[in-house]
C-alpha cells in the first residue's frame, strides 16, 4: 500500500491509551468507525450488496444513483 500512501494504523485498546493525544485519536476513529458500520448497515438492508460494474465510471454510476435512491427513502421515510 506504499505506492498508494495508505498507512495502516492499528488501533490500541482502551485499558493500553496512555496520554490525552492518544485518547482523543482513538475517540475520533471510534466514532469514525460507528458511523461508517451504521452506513454499510443501511446499505446492506438496502440491498447494494454487490455492484457488478465494468469500468471505474460503471461503478461511480452506480455508486451515485444508490445515493440518490437512499436519499429519495429517507425523504420519504422522513415525511411521514
Amino acid at each position: 500500500m506504499k505506492k498508494k500512501d495508505v498507512i495502516f494504523v492499528a488501533m490500541k485498546r482502551k485499558n493500553m491509551i496512555k496520554s490525552d493525544e492518544e485518547r482523543g485519536y482513538h475517540g475520533f476513529l471510534s466514532k469514525l468507525r460507528k458511523k461508517i458500520e451504521t452506513l454499510f448497515s443501511v446499505v446492506d438492508n438496502l440491498g447494494l450488496r454487490f455492484i457488478r460494474a465494468v469500468s471505474r465510471r460503471g461503478l461511480a454510476v452506480k455508486i451515485i444513483l444508490s445515493l440518490l435512491a437512499f436519499n429519495f427513502y429517507r425523504l420519504r421515510s422522513d415525511g411521514n
